[in-house]
């Protein structure tokens, strides 16, 4: 897939902001003026370091992507089972005062990439690039692994 990058505030951006602080992953709801809901007990980076597809925990009716508090930006080598089970993941990274979210999709059937809020550094770019770029390899290695083990 080809990687698409773009930067500029979003609709998703106020309901980013409104996202309640010191959690590891919310529900964002795909309407305007619903709130954010932490879902409980599951981060993204644990439930994609393990082999297999994404199993996303029940998630609220309408739920229109992920958004993860993280140390940083730049998206883990695992995120992209996010996308392909179906729902944006956006990644919280700063302070609460001055929040920067990267926003990920499937667009078209290449990767969409968005800055929500705040900016990002030029070295931050380079490896957001780079970690975006590997997804394929790491959807290949999925696929090996589905068809090694059948469900």
């Amino acid at each position: 897939m080809k990687t698409l990058f773009a930067s500029g505030a979003a609709l998703l951006a106020s309901l980013v902001a409104g996202a309640p602080a010191l959690a590891d992953c919310f529900a964002i709801p795909g309407e305007a003026g619903a709130q954010p809901t932490v879902i409980e007990g599951f981060t993204v980076r644990e439930a994609t370091a393990r082999p297999g597809p994404l199993h996303l925990p029940p998630l609220p009716e309408g739920t229109g992507a992920i958004l993860c508090d993280r140390d940083t930006i730049v998206p883990d080598r695992n995120d992209f089972k996010v996308l392909l089970a179906g729902l944006p993941l956006m990644i919280r990274a700063g302070t609460q005062e001055e929040p920067t979210v990267l926003s990920m999709g499937i667009q078209d059937g290449d990767y969409a990439i968005s800055v929500l809020m705040g900016s990002i550094t030029d070295s931050e770019r380079g490896a957001i690039i780079a970690t975006v770029e590997s997804f394929d390899d790491g959807i290949d290695a999925l696929e090996r692994w589905m068809e090694e083990n059948p469900q």
